[in-house]
């Protein structure tokens, strides 16, 4: 009997030196198939800004969703090296990567509802999704969160942590991106009781081992992974010191103030908390510090001994970056969570 239905095309895709091998469904990156079987790819945008996922092409063909030379260096894309969350397998892979892909919690597919969806602040969400079961992650990761209405996926990182094991409730902060599909939507009415999916875990954005001081800057919702790596931190003890700066435009952006002033009190070990205005009225009875959060690094007593950790808007993440290293700081000590809109989609 003839079927109309035929199996999607998979293509293979070999890691060279390693016995590690990734399916890839058509129409999927390869960053999309590495994480979703739990391989932690370095990465920090997943819409080709950063050039963090890239990869060597060896042999095969794949297809591009934008060119990889719009992130990489000239000589690199000379090289072979490409972006994984660009690249779309037309054949069978092989490739290499710079470092191991280790095996993580490969993300999978839950049912959520929403259970609440108050308003943190002007332009920020905190949502709570039920889960249909228990989700372990680790602090710092993200959720592909999907409605079957709004075309694609939008990434949000958990603003929580789950430290006794795994669990059923997620809360994330979700910014309002004006024009966008799925934001427009979320504030557009009372969600409470919607259905939607929920792909997790994703992402390798974490705590680092140690002891040396975090210097934690965010912007916006960029706060939500900072929160939960700072809730991970106090758990081990909070005897690291914490620079935390935190950048919004004007009062009415503040948000998750008390949430902080509940995470100082209870460290054992100095805490400063910062925020910043970049967009205060000059009149206003704002009596803090204005100007962009970056302006804020070099007042840090130390730096070079800091780690740094950054969530938010890739410009001011980039210029984070380049004050920091300028500073002192070892490229292996900053990590980055680039919050980036999906097209007019967010």
């Amino acid at each position: 009997m003839f079927s109309f239905l035929r199996k999607s095309k998979v293509n293979t895709v070999s890691v060279e030196g390693t016995p590690t091998t990734i399916e890839v469904a058509a129409g999927k990156t390869l960053l999309e198939a590495m994480l979703g079987q739990g391989l932690a790819m370095p990465h920090d945008c997943k819409v080709g800004s950063c050039g963090t996922c890239k990869f060597k092409l060896v042999s095969g063909k794949i297809g591009e969703l934008s060119p990889s030379a719009l992130a990489l260096e000239g000589e690199e894309v000379r090289g072979g090296y490409r972006l994984a969350c660009q690249a779309i397998p037309r054949s069978d892979l092989t490739i290499a990567v710079d470092t191991p892909l280790m095996q993580g919690r490969a993300a999978e597919d839950y049912r959520g509802t929403i259970v609440a969806a108050p308003r943190l602040c002007k332009d920020i969400i905190g949502l709570t999704i039920e889960l249909d079961r228990p989700l372990a992650f680790t602090p710092g990761q993200y959720a592909d969160l999907t409605v079957p209405w709004i075309e694609g996926a939008r990434s949000y990182s958990f603003a929580c942590a789950a430290l006794g094991g795994p669990v059923q409730q997620l809360h994330f902060h979700i910014r309002h991106v004006p024009g966008g599909a799925f934001t427009d939507w979320l504030f557009g009415a009372d969600r409470t009781g919607t259905e939607l999916m929920v792909a997790a875990p994703f992402g390798q954005f974490a705590l680092k081992d140690g002891q040396a001081p975090m210097l934690c800057i965010a912007g916006g919702s960029g706060l939500a992974p900072i929160v939960s790596i700072l809730q991970q931190a106090l758990a081990a003890g909070g005897t690291r010191p914490v620079h935390l700066l935190y950048g919004a435009r004007r009062q009415d952006n503040l948000y998750a103030l008390d949430e902080i002033e509940s995470l100082r009190k209870r460290w054992h070990a100095p805490f400063t908390f910062t925020p910043a205005l970049s967009d205060e009225a000059a009149g206003s009875d704002w009596e803090g510090a204005r100007g962009l959060i970056t302006e804020l690094i070099d007042g840090v007593a130390d730096l070079p001994a800091h780690e740094a950790y950054l969530c938010g808007p890739p410009a001011m993440i980039d210029l984070a970056e380049a004050q920091l290293l300028a500073g002192g700081v070892d490229r292996a000590a900053i990590s980055a969570d680039r919050f980036l809109d999906r097209g007019s989609g967010r």
